[in-house]
């Protein structure tokens, strides 16, 4: 035991020293760095908290029809493989010192693969609701109108204006069916692109037909557009006792977009900007909009959607003909009239 303790308390050779240096570098190095991604942190942590005081969100809003990517590609494993969650094994194949023409050239599949599409009641701000029943109800409110205060024992103004409202949840998508040979190759995302537009289209069609519904007779024409236009605009932003202009959004027919002569970017820099506005609100621009009117709400207060399930592909596989068919589908539906008086429509071109 003597001889063990006298070993452990001996000094370090040479070597040994040399070595339990080193491992001290590497100690006050590792030491440094947890240091440094401390304070990284502790930087963005205060960055984060000043940005957020300040009305900023790091969150962007996930657009309720674009994929994620770890989705997608489950997806296009189910394509490649023709049944969920199987993969099949990628062989390599050998070809040394010959050229093309000796087998011939190969060929890719090229697309251009789009991001989630624009829809209406996305950017327009739409309250949106889940829900788990095919029929969904709300109150149609009309605001208050002014009054003048009560005397001593009054009473006050009653407030009854409320009407029901429902709105039946249905099925809007796409599908496709692809041969097993054109298959091969196929890229899942230019597939699924194309029906989120497709699908995109569709709740903005109904979603238009629904506020011009709503918003009546259209204002007879005047010669001074854009002024018949902002008169719209004061209409609804006093009916639904909107903060301003800015709440608002202006549907119009691509054919009718440049009778909005007072246009701006959304950030008065570019006129390449995604959206743009007039005088203040959105220019929403879509086919959906009847052509010679113009329709300015505020969907905000006056539409909500339900959503009974979010954007869904599924495929399935004909064993028979080696069809591969691909579907997608939401199943949703809008409110609208949530708020009386929230859209106006106005006449542009009739004379």
């Amino acid at each position: 035991m003597a001889q063990a303790a006298a070993d452990e308390n001996r000094a370090f050779s040479d070597s040994e020293q040399r070595a339990f240096e080193g491992l001290n570098s590497q100690i006050d190095q590792f030491d440094e760095r947890i240091a440094e991604q401390e304070a990284l942190q502790a930087r963005l942590a205060h960055s984060d908290a000043r940005f957020e005081a300040l009305g900023g969100s790091h969150r962007a809003s996930a657009h309720p029809l674009a994929f994620r990517p770890e989705a997608l590609d489950n997806l296009q494993a189910a394509l490649d493989t023709r049944s969920a969650g199987r993969f099949e094994a990628a062989d390599v194949e050998q070809r040394a010192a010959l050229v093309t023409t000796t087998y011939g050239a190969p060929r890719v599949w090229g697309s251009n693969v789009l991001s989630g599409p624009r829809m209406l009641h996305v950017v327009a701000g739409v309250p949106r609701q889940e829900a788990d029943a095919a029929l969904a109800q709300h109150p149609n409110l009309t605001l208050p109108t002014a009054q003048a205060s009560v005397g001593e024992n009054v009473s006050l103004a009653e407030f009854a204006a409320s009407t029901a409202g429902s709105v039946t949840l249905a099925r809007f998508g796409r599908w496709t069916d692809m041969s097993r040979e054109s298959r091969i190759g196929t890229d899942a995302g230019a597939i699924v692109g194309m029906h989120a537009i497709g699908v995109a289209k569709d709740l903005d069609l109904v979603l238009v037909n629904a506020v011009e519904a709503a918003a009546g007779a259209a204002v007879a024409f005047s010669a001074d557009v854009p002024a018949a236009v902002r008169s719209a605009m004061a209409r609804v932003i006093d009916a639904t006792a909107a903060t301003d202009s800015t709440d608002l959004v202006v549907l119009v027919h691509p054919d009718n977009a440049a009778l909005l002569q007072d246009v701006s970017p959304i950030g008065g820099a570019t006129i390449a900007e995604s959206f743009q506005r007039f005088s203040g609100a959105l220019i929403y621009p879509s086919s959906a909009v009847n052509t010679g009117f113009v329709t300015v709400a505020n969907l905000r207060a006056g539409a909500r959607f339900f959503d009974a399930q979010g954007f869904l592909t599924e495929t399935e596989v004909s064993v028979k003909t080696g069809t591969v068919t691909v579907a997608s589908s939401v199943i949703g539906g809008y409110g609208v009239g949530l708020t009386g008086g929230f859209a106006s429509t106005v006449d542009v071109v009739t004379p």
